[in-house]
């Protein structure tokens, strides 16, 4: 896909006028991602979630984004919002 720019516009120096488009550095799809690895045997490890009061394991499923208004007291966020909130 090729690039497209960010911003467009001019740039007057007396009397030269030359066009400029600003393009971003770096995107997510040309970002690298890394698997996390057991220094000692090579193998995958993966992360774990744990109910704090309970100790047991949540499913990704049952996990939400919260906002902590203080005293423990949460707001929670479903996806769509978060995703609306995004710029």
């Amino acid at each position: 896909m090729a690039p497209r720019a960010v911003w467009k516009g001019i740039l007057k120096i007396a009397e030269v006028t030359c066009p400029v488009s600003l393009y971003t550095a770096a995107s997510t799809a040309e970002r690298i991602s890394f698997h996390t690895l057991n220094r000692k045997t090579g193998n995958r490890v993966h992360r774990q979630f744990i109910d704090e009061v309970s100790g047991k394991p949540v499913e990704a499923e049952d996990q939400v984004k919260g906002y902590d208004k203080g005293d423990g007291d949460y707001v929670i966020l479903e996806p769509e919002e978060i995703a609306a909130a995004i710029p």
